[in-house]
């Protein structure tokens, strides 16, 4: 792919991840940078975080403020339909007290949030080095560039033209508020990108294990019986090293997560009402306010990717990497079966299944939410519900009109 030929080939994990984690860093939303080849927390990066999660605060209500006081700004949302500024006040308060969880939440856990990668980075290296995987790191690098990119170029456009379509006398003014806003939505949603790509990550992982486990390979590729005991006891405890990460993920993320997805399905279904009350109203106003129309359903269908996009994808991807756990420990309670001869792998058998009664791994947001496909079906039906009153609604009161204009008519017709 082209696009990678602006980035070195990607031959650690550290490479593979360091582009999403140093856009992270530079939004504010993680405490640890980059060096060379690694990640490393230091007192400038931690500054640098907090110092921009500031600024950007600081810089959206100080050009806000400045935007209110101007007359013609008043002027415009006078005239603007009070639903739309109430839901538009909503959407700035939310955005900004997720992105200050997030901020927080990620500098207290940045230890262990680096600590899962260098334990990833770890298990990667003992599977290049004593398997001879291949991890396809570029695979996974020229994913994130192309989904974030075109992610970003998609949100970003829609931020800024309409910044632009109202920014009248004020486009300086207008245009910093859209950048600090694009920083202030963006961190959260980036940072839900990251824990998919962590999920995602795990998922390939723990598929290269299962075919690491199969006897074919294991005989095949370590005949000598002692070297072969030995890399089954390497591959079971890189299975529960993964599970332990799926935990540790769960820790580092709670918070952030969950207080991104209560406000992503907020508004959503708060954007959906704005989609759906401006669709029904074009065609019935003059020209003019038909182009507004039409500018806002672009706009705010445009921001709704994001969101719709980390509720309905973010909770398939932990669900299918829970799964391939899942069918690791499977192929683990069969090694008495594959290999009867080896007698001291029964306890590593016998032990780990009883680690996994006990230990029931999912990926989970705060308050304990499951991520997985039931959610995707609730997020699903909520949206779905909502529409569906929506159109009720909007049913129940066109008949009203017509009623009304029915009665009118009558009233005409017999001379009241």
């Amino acid at each position: 792919m082209a696009v990678l030929y602006f980035f070195r080939e990607p031959e650690t994990l550290f490479d593979c991840a360091g582009f999403i984690c140093i856009l992270q860093f530079l939004i504010g939303c993680n405490g640890f940078g980059i060096r060379g080849s690694n990640f490393r927390i230091s007192r400038a990066s931690r500054i640098y975080s907090v110092s921009v999660a500031i600024a950007a605060l600081c810089c959206l209500f100080g050009s806000l403020s400045v935007l209110l006081a101007a007359e013609d700004v008043r002027e415009r949302l006078a005239k603007a339909d009070n639903l739309v500024l109430s839901i538009s006040a909503l959407e700035l308060v939310m955005s900004t007290l997720v992105f200050v969880v997030t901020v927080i939440s990620l500098q207290v856990f940045a230890r262990r949030h680096l600590g899962i990668y260098h334990r990833l980075a770890a298990l990667d290296a003992s599977l290049i080095s004593d398997f001879g995987a291949n991890l396809n790191y570029r695979k996974m690098l020229r994913k994130n560039i192309a989904v974030l990119g075109i992610v970003t170029i998609i949100y970003l456009m829609a931020i800024n033209s309409a910044a632009v379509q109202v920014a009248s006398g004020h486009r300086a003014l207008f245009l910093l508020f859209a950048l600090c806003y694009a920083i202030v939505t963006g961190g959260p949603h980036f940072t839900g990108y990251v824990h998919m790509t962590l999920a995602e990550m795990l998922g390939i992982r723990f598929r290269l294990l299962q075919q690491l486990l199969k006897p074919e390979f294991l005989n095949w590729r370590f005949p000598q019986l002692q070297v072969q005991e030995l890399r089954i006891r390497q591959v079971v405890s890189m299975i529960q090293e993964l599970h332990y990460l799926v935990q540790e993920i769960n820790r580092v993320y709670a918070l952030s997560l969950w207080a991104a997805m209560a406000h992503d399905l907020t508004m959503s279904t708060s954007e959906l009402y704005i989609l759906f009350g401006q669709s029904v109203g074009i065609g019935q106003q003059n020209e003019e306010e038909n182009g507004t129309g039409y500018r806002m359903l672009g706009y705010v269908t445009l921001v709704m990717i994001p969101p719709l996009y980390k509720l309905l994808i973010a909770p398939f991807y932990c669900d299918r990497t829970i799964y391939e756990a899942r069918r690791c420990l499977r192929l683990v309670e069969k090694l008495d079966d594959w290999f009867p001869h080896k007698s001291s792998l029964r306890p590593l058998v016998e032990s780990l299944m009883s680690w996994r009664i006990q230990a029931k791994i999912h990926f989970t947001s705060g308050l304990d939410v499951v991520l997985s496909r039931k959610v995707i079906g609730l997020f699903t039906s909520i949206l779905v519900n909502y529409l569906l009153i929506l159109i009720q609604f909007a049913m129940t009161q066109k008949m009203g009109e017509q009623i009304e204009q029915q009665k009118i008519a009558l009233q005409e017709w017999i001379g009241f």
